[in-house]
């Protein structure tokens, strides 16, 4: 029976329904308890006034309800969230490591540019054109270098920006999550 594809899909569904079982049962009782209480203070209380009361507890039930699934989209939301911050902060987080690595490749960059240019103005005429070949070569190393240190640059903005909206969403949600808890609250 434990190898059994449907009683394992079953299992949670049926701890599902148990679950819901309990609730409804302890809301029912609640209620109960809520008509026997006003019943035993008002013992002239007609069919019309216990109907009257039955509804609005229902009513209650309801709003309690919604107020617990709205309360779960946006935990469920705020979790999404979190997790978008998380990708964020490790994809800024590498772009800042590759703009170290960019400015020190830069840095030694600019100290053998500086060395090809010694070499050129003191080369002999022999080697001054492989010298000035070098020298070429190092300063297109070295324009590649700065074009991708501008472009880390934007790119790390860009992520600087969508890190700060994301934490103001989360922020919003946040704050929405609380509200529902003190509505929750407010209501007891």
């Amino acid at each position: 029976m434990a190898d059994d594809p449907i009683a394992m899909l079953n299992a949670p569904f049926a701890k599902l329904l148990t679950t819901r079982a309990v609730w409804m049962l302890g809301l029912g009782a609640l209620a109960l308890a809520g008509v026997a209480s006003g019943q035993a203070r008002r013992p002239d209380a007609t069919l019309d006034e216990l109907v009257v009361e039955v509804q609005a507890l229902r009513a209650e039930m309801n709003q309690a309800a919604a107020a617990s699934i709205r309360a779960q989209l946006l935990v469920g939301r705020l979790q999404m969230e979190d997790q978008r911050i998380a990708g964020v902060v490790r994809e800024l987080e590498s772009v800042q490591a590759d703009l170290a690595a960019n400015a020190q490749a830069r840095a030694e960059s600019a100290q053998k540019l500086k060395a090809l240019e010694d070499a050129v103005l003191g080369a002999t005429t022999d080697i001054r054109d492989e010298a000035e070949r070098r020298l070429v070569a190092a300063k297109v190393a070295a324009q590649q270098a700065d074009r991708l240190q501008q472009a880390l640059k934007r790119r790390e903005s860009g992520l600087a920006k969508e890190l700060q909206e994301d934490q103001a969403r989360w922020t919003e949600i946040n704050a929405r999550l609380e509200n529902v808890e003190q509505a929750m609250t407010a209501s007891r």
